[in-house]
């Protein structure tokens, strides 16, 4: 715990002298939340919705294909509504949860990210960001579909009931990752 003294120029406080403790753990958190919010919501945003969008339409096409294996005639024009209606199907609900797991997946990435840089005079390298948020974004699709199924007994995405399926979910999650991390270095370069 750090300790420092305040003394305050107020007119009847002249003189006064206060102690405050101040964890450096609880203001460093502090300063990353701050950072996070005030220069990544846009990025995260951009991010949210294509890994969003990807993991819809890799569920879609799961779906369509094991139709189709079992002799189901579905045009083209059929994929595309279907894709559409899944789109915005599942937006208040697996969207919803693919932006929690994914804030939390970057929140912590860029927490350890700053914790390991403090000490150095220079910030993280891209690649080492891209890598670490692309390996967050995967990592965490895959915790949260592997946590429904013993939650709610069922995989709910059933585009994610195969091995295939899972790893296209991932992907998703691979490509949320890259799109933070590249556009959080281009929007972080221009400021």
């Amino acid at each position: 715990m750090l300790c420092r003294a305040l003394s305050i120029k107020n007119s009847s406080l002249i003189g006064q002298t206060y102690i405050l403790s101040i964890t450096r753990t609880g203001s460093f958190l502090a300063k990353t939340m701050k950072k996070f919010l005030r220069h990544t919501f846009f990025v995260f945003i951009l991010a949210w919705a294509a890994g969003f969008i990807l993991a819809s339409i890799f569920h879609t096409t799961a779906v369509l294909t094991e139709l189709t294996k079992i002799d189901v005639s579905i045009g083209f024009s059929d994929w595309f509504f279907m894709i559409k209606q899944d789109l915005l199907g599942l937006l208040p609900t697996y969207g919803v949860i693919i932006a929690v797991t994914l804030a939390l997946a970057f929140f912590i990435t860029q927490y350890l990210i700053d914790r390991i840089y403090s000490r150095r005079t220079e910030s993280a390298p891209f690649p080492t960001r891209l890598a670490l948020f692309s390996l967050a974004g995967a990592v965490s699709f895959g915790i949260m579909l592997m946590a429904m199924q013993p939650i709610l007994n069922v995989t709910l995405i059933a585009g994610a009931r195969s091995l295939a399926g899972l790893l296209a979910q991932c992907l998703a999650g691979l490509i949320a990752g890259c799109v933070f991390a590249y556009l959080g270095n281009k929007f972080k370069a221009k400021t």
